[in-house]
């Protein structure tokens, strides 16, 4: 008899949480010189090009780098999105894998870690930037620094709640740090536009 009043329970569990929408994590490697396409050649000054890393079953990372900086978009239009038009102001890598949040087989987001330059030394500190992706649309919502606890658990959360409803043209991302905010731009895609 026992059995029997648990199977409805966890049928009812189950269903919950199926309807709810599952959140998992994916990953994509990318490697500038072995996994990633050039697309436009740099030059002799500071611009070192753009390429365009395949995302297979997940949207495609557009990749640069300027003056030590880089910017990341994400899709097939990624250099036309927000999130490829924001780098932080001081020397900067964007660093590999991206991780994937993905609800009923789409992605919403991605989570990107960056190493950032501190001080005149050279000394470095990681950001987490967490990034809506949507159609044509890639916008950081929120930025979580490295030494905040639990980073990875915090951005995943800030992906799940805030990705979806964030207005890339409107909203201004979040930062989550006791550091401080990052040395970037914090605007909203329309007010990083109108610059």
């Amino acid at each position: 008899a026992m059995r029997h009043l648990c199977t409805p329970l966890f049928l009812c569990l189950w269903s919950a949480a199926a309807a709810a929408g599952d959140v998992s994590s994916a990953y994509t490697q990318f490697d500038i010189d072995k996994t990633c396409k050039q697309v436009e050649p740099g030059d002799e000054y500071v611009y070192a090009g753009t390429w365009k890393c395949a995302g297979g079953k997940y949207p495609d990372i557009i990749y640069s780098s300027s003056d030590d900086r880089d910017f990341v978009g994400f899709g097939k239009s990624g250099s036309e999105t927000c999130a490829f038009r924001k780098t932080f102001n001081a020397f900067n890598t964007a660093l590999s894998p991206v991780e994937w949040r993905v609800k009923d087989g789409k992605v919403f987001a991605a989570i990107e870690r960056w190493r950032v330059v501190i001080d005149e030394n050279g000394n470095t500190a990681t950001w987490l930037v967490v990034s809506k992706v949507a159609g044509k649309e890639a916008c950081a919502v929120s930025y979580v620094a490295g030494s905040y606890p639990d980073a990875n658990a915090v951005a995943r959360t800030m992906a799940d709640s805030e990705a979806e409803g964030f207005d890339c043209e409107n909203d201004a991302p979040t930062v989550n740090s006791k550091v401080g905010p990052p040395d970037i731009n914090l605007s909203s895609c329309s007010d990083l536009a109108g610059e």
